[in-house]
């Protein structure tokens, strides 16, 4: 007999957004991650979704699901560290319900803070670290077991292992074929409201919006990211033909108009992201990138392929504009000269052009800052997109951080998004310094000196603040320039 399977998507929507802090979940996404793992093991179990974003009535929900349903196994999904002040109450609801309902934990999140979350909640049997399709998988074909399962497998933490002192491993997925196909049955598309990524050409219509990861892991050692760390550095990708076919599903199925990849190395193996785009033209959607383009794979060929198939703004990953930030500090394998022959074949497709920029790196000067600034004009950027140096949980650079004191260890409800937090005023960098120089080079950049505005182009210029106006109400340099904007025009 199967046993039955509730997971419950912890919130993760950021209320009361301030609108000096840029990029913070404000929208509703479908719950990806559960989604597959719930795809991945549904021939092996009774499996439900409770979303408590897309359920304001959550909590009776679970209730409900509790009392009808009557998991044997509850799994939290918390993708994110501000769902951890929800998962005292929700997995107590479960355990006061009945003590017997084995209850875990998995997302990003988890992953980085099982330690303090065992020790933490004791309504939670165990936590699986990385990606959960495999464990979750096994952990059903042994559930009759579960906890000699638990006691032996590496890919979960439980309160044995830690006390062994057991170090987990990731369990990848391989051939990621086998995870492209999701079943959207498990919730309610309709009810989810997601996002497209900062452009001139977002219309803002009702879309029908779909996500799609096509590839993992990452072979490269940026100090500000732990994507590797998770997924680790091995890339593995689905097929095209795969793809293709989901994609196919999702526009005759649900009527997808709007496709999302979000990868974080789609171009690395350049005929494949070519036969992609190639044949995504076909389907009339609207494409986006929003983790961003590596510019060392773009030639006019993949240019021209991205723009048939439906793509109008490309979001590059460069991260600085400093030669020494990038080579020494940051350890990225781009070099800057790469950058304006892939500029000038988007310019000749007419793409919209966003860089993303990451400021405040450990070692990064007022000159390095200033070269950013003069890089971005004579590359002719349209728009820069400046990301304070976030100290990750599992980067190279949160443990430089704590080694050298410039951070304090932070429990998991105290961590906040996107938020500036180093301080080392010796090496000249505090969250005031830092949220000043980005505010400076933004408006430098993205205001007095835009792109468009520079060069006539008026039309896509309004579309832009009206975009900055729309996310950041009443941004005053946005309803100046649109003003001249609209003058001009």
């Amino acid at each position: 007999m199967k046993p039955n399977v509730l997971f419950i998507n912890l919130p993760y929507l950021i209320k009361n957004i301030d609108s000096k802090r840029p990029k913070v979940r404000s929208f509703l996404g479908l719950p990806y991650g559960l989604l597959s793992v719930a795809t991945y093991c549904k021939d092996l179990a009774n499996i439900k979704i409770v979303d408590c974003d897309a359920d304001p009535e959550y909590r009776e929900s679970i209730s409900w699901e509790l009392l009808r349903f009557k998991p044997d196994i509850v799994g939290m999904g918390m993708m994110f560290d501000n769902s951890y002040a929800y998962l005292s109450d929700l997995a107590g609801m479960v355990k006061d319900y009945d003590p017997d309902i084995l209850t875990v934990l998995g997302g990003a999140a988890a992953s980085y803070s099982y330690q303090e979350i065992l020790d933490e909640q004791d309504d939670v049997d165990a936590v699986c670290y990385g990606g959960g399709e495999i464990p979750f998988r096994r952990l059903l074909e042994n559930f009759d077991d579960s906890f000699t399962y638990f006691n032996n497998s590496r890919s979960w933490v439980n309160r044995t292992s830690l006390d062994r002192g057991q170090r987990p491993v990731i369990s990848y997925v391989e051939n990621l074929d086998d995870v492209i196909d999701i079943d959207y049955s498990f919730v309610n598309p309709a009810a989810y409201d997601m996002q497209e990524a900062f452009s001139p050409f977002v219309d803002h219509q009702k879309h029908k919006q779909f996500f799609i990861s096509t590839s993992r892991g990452c072979p490269f050692n940026c100090a500000f990211c732990s994507n590797a760390r998770i997924h680790g550095k091995k890339m593995r990708m689905a097929s095209v033909d795969r793809i293709i076919e989901h994609v196919k599903f999702l526009v005759e199925e649900y009527g997808m108009d709007v496709l999302t990849l979000y990868d974080d190395q789609l171009l690395i193996d350049m005929d494949r992201a070519k036969d992609l785009f190639d044949r995504l033209a076909d389907f009339n959607l609207r494409i986006e990138c929003p983790n961003g383009l590596s510019v060392a794979f773009i030639d006019d060929e993949l240019a021209w392929l991205m723009r048939a198939a439906g793509m109008d703004t490309v979001y590059l990953a460069i991260e600085h504009g400093s030669e020494r930030v990038l080579r020494d500090i940051i350890h990225k394998p781009l070099k800057l000269s790469q950058v304006q022959p892939a500029v000038r074949v988007l310019r000749d497709y007419d793409f919209f052009i966003h860089g993303f920029f990451v400021i405040g790196m450990t070692g990064e000067t007022q000159e390095d800052r200033d070269e950013t600034v003069r890089f971005i004009k004579e590359i002719g950027l349209d728009w820069a997109g400046f990301n304070p140096a976030t100290p990750v949980r599992g980067s190279e650079l949160y443990d430089q951080c704590i080694r050298e004191g410039w951070i304090k260890k932070q429990r998991i409800d105290e961590i906040e998004d996107k938020k500036y937090i180093i301080n080392a005023p010796e090496i000249g960098l505090t969250p005031e310094i830092i949220e000043a120089e980005i505010n400076r080079m933004n408006l430098d950049v993205n205001f007095h000196n835009n792109y468009r505005m520079k060069d006539g182009d008026y039309e896509v210029a309004v579309r832009c603040f009206r975009e900055v106006l729309r996310r950041y109400e009443g941004h005053e340099w946005a309803k100046h320039y649109l003003r001249i904007c609209e003058e001009k025009l």
